[in-house]
């Protein structure tokens, strides 16, 4: 199969922006009054560095991370996986 950087890139895309939709309108215990997690707060929960939730979330970088990783986030941010291939 050959591989095609701009599916690759378009799939990062669309996770990026679900991860930072769901850490700014996100009803998990760790959420604030107004329903937001910070990038370092969620990184502390899924012991990983602040920078790598920043690159993930950015449109100008293209951050490649694990299944692990994105299953971190997902169990924190109290979602499901799924939820982060979904084009919104």
């Amino acid at each position: 199969m050959e591989r095609n950087m701009d599916y690759d890139r378009y799939i990062y895309e669309v996770v990026s922006k679900n991860v930072k939709y769901y850490r700014l309108n996100n009803k998990s215990a760790y959420a604030d009054e107004y329903g937001k997690i910070t990038q370092a707060r969620l990184a502390e929960l899924c012991d990983v560095s602040p920078g790598l939730i920043a690159s993930i979330e950015s449109k100008k970088t293209f951050q490649t991370f694990s299944i692990a990783i994105l299953y971190r986030i997902a169990r924190v941010l109290n979602i499901d996986i799924k939820e982060f291939f979904n084009e919104r």
